[in-house]
């Protein structure tokens, strides 16, 4: 069952990232960086990027969480949203999931490498990259390098883990020469993610 909790995370993310460029953001007009804190995880990104709205990201969340009730999916849910934008080349989507069993982080990269693989074997990725554990400003975290998903766009992610609990951040450029130029960016992005409480990964 988790396998197939994580796989529908997966394909249910490429289905949002279709969507992103269509719906309404809230606006930010003041240069520099500004911090972002909601649904447990804090961080930075550059002011003139935009927030997708409550409204939408609420929508989004609404539709990933029908999706995995209607094929009977009940180890995993998306409990929190957000989409920051710098349109029309980049993106990155930040979605809380909560697991009824705590994964590891060798589960979730093992899974994780199966499932691109299948990807791949249908058309629906090119490539990705390697796949490992780090320590984020003292959380567990996988990073995921390098996802090529072709004309739906070139992305990498990183997962924060706390017991039940995962915050999954991918960045996506609208092709591997976009995603290039946003590697500074998403290097201070994720040098200034922490979360919000303390974690207590037995829970």
């Amino acid at each position: 069952m988790m396998r197939k909790a994580t796989s529908c995370i997966f394909y249910l993310v490429i289905f949002v990232g279709m969507l992103v460029l269509v719906l309404p953001t809230l606006g930010i007009g003041q240069s520099g960086w500004q911090s972002f804190q909601n649904h447990g995880l804090a961080l930075s990104y550059p002011s003139e990027w935009k927030r997708m709205s409550p409204k939408s990201t609420d929508k989004i969340q609404g539709m990933l969480n029908q999706q995995l009730q209607g094929i009977g999916n009940t180890q995993v849910s998306v409990v929190g949203l957000d989409v920051l934008l710098n349109l029309p080349a980049f993106r990155v989507m930040i979605a809380k999931e909560q697991f009824k069993i705590v994964p590891t982080p060798e589960y979730l990269i093992q899974e994780r490498a199966k499932f691109l693989t299948e990807a791949q074997m249908r058309g629906g990725v090119d490539s990705y990259g390697a796949m490992k554990p780090l320590t984020i400003n003292g959380h567990s975290a996988i990073e995921f390098h390098d996802v090529d998903k072709g004309a739906r766009g070139y992305s990498s992610s990183v997962r924060l883990l706390c017991g039940k609990d995962t915050w999954h951040i991918t960045f996506t450029g609208s092709t591997k020469a976009t995603y290039q130029q946003y590697r500074l960016q998403i290097e201070r992005i994720m040098q200034s993610m922490s979360l919000v409480d303390h974690c207590d990964a037995g829970l």
